[in-house]
């Protein structure tokens, strides 16, 4: 029963980024049936149960964040790959995605990039450490059996295969793209297995000062953020910036665009995953670049405030829990101060 407040905190917490993105509206999840029924019956579960498998994931592995990371990406091709399949289909001629610039094969690259990563960073990545953060004393500890392990993957693997098969008896589109289902599929794939092969940082090695302090990782994840996203910042713009006028200037250097726009984000996820496996890093730290790494998709959901969508509210949900999970560090430190001050001195 201990474990009831996590796994709750996770399973609440991470459907939140449809509401916050305006993927999907809280309105007419709870008053629309059509829409309630897709939301609780396949949306929902596409974020509850993987987030799970991937946090059982790391325990069981003995891994860190750098794993979580790779295992987010692979979350990223499940997601956007093979259920809502919009690696092909996601306004591949609209300008602030490049005019077509970047599609080949009938596959988006700028988009795929993006996209993945972005889940891999806000989906789930973001929940799983202020789990951490908030909840410290089961931080390694696994909530499942492994037969319900085995369930969870069985659950993911009917859904994927169910909406495959629905989806490719209705639409030709989707038959012609059966063969390009191998490439989130091999993403899945990859993810997995970079993150049995990451290595756990040495504890012993911090950041340097004069890069160590809140303040800095709050602007380097944000810093962070707008650059590799700049592609696909039409769907998460910056505030008060005209929407998609990054993404039109990004896209305005040439063809190359959709070249550059789809390859430089890698080499900043292996920057990350570089990162995350060579230091270890406290837990105002770790605060820091959740709240670095949120602030935009959180000021434009407030910016926008549009109450049935629900985005101000899920932007209060991740807020909130930023608040508490930094409550959290405070009274840990102040109890681990507490204590040393009760050492006999010597």
């Amino acid at each position: 029963m201990r474990n009831v407040a996590p796994i709750a905190f996770l399973v609440l917490v991470t459907p939140c980024v449809e509401f916050l993105t305006g993927s999907t509206s809280f309105g007419a999840a709870v008053t629309v049936p059509s829409a309630a029924f897709t939301f609780y019956l396949l949306t929902w579960p596409s974020y509850a149960f993987p987030v799970l498998l991937i946090r059982e994931a790391l325990v069981a592995w003995n891994k860190g964040l750098a794993s979580l990371l790779a295992l987010g990406i692979s979350y990223g091709a499940l997601n956007e790959g093979l259920l809502a399949k919009t690696y092909f289909a996601v306004n591949p001629n609209s300008p602030s995605l490049g005019g077509g610039a970047g599609v080949w094969l009938g596959v988006n690259w700028p988009w795929v990039t993006g996209i993945t990563l972005f889940h891999a960073i806000v989906s789930i990545s973001v929940p799983v450490v202020l789990s951490y953060l908030i909840f410290p004393e089961t931080r390694y500890q696994r909530f499942l059996s492994e037969r319900t392990v085995r369930w969870f993957v069985v659950i993911i693997l009917v859904e994927v295969l169910g909406i495959l098969t629905i989806q490719s008896l209705f639409s030709t589109t989707i038959r012609s793209l059966l063969p390009e289902i191998l490439l989130p599929a091999a993403i899945v794939a990859f993810g997995i297995f970079l993150a049995r092969r990451l290595p756990l940082p040495d504890p012993n090695r911090t950041l340097p000062r004069r890069f160590s302090r809140p303040g800095y990782l709050v602007l380097g994840a944000l810093g962070f953020f707008v650059v590799v996203f700049v592609p696909i910042l039409s769907f998460f713009p910056l505030p008060f910036v005209p929407d998609g006028s990054l993404s039109v200037w990004f896209f305005r250097i040439g063809p190359v665009a959709g070249v550059v726009g789809s390859l430089y984000p890698l080499a900043f996820a292996y920057l990350a995953i570089r990162f995350f496996s060579r230091y270890s890093l406290t837990d105002r730290q770790l605060l820091a670049l959740v709240t670095g790494a949120m602030a935009i998709p959180l000021t434009n959901a407030l910016a926008v405030h549009d109450i049935p969508q629900g985005d101000w509210a899920a932007a209060f949900v991740y807020i909130g829990a930023i608040i508490v999970a930094y409550r959290r560090i405070r009274a840990r430190e102040s109890a681990t101060v507490a204590a040393s001050s009760l050492l006999p001195a010597g």
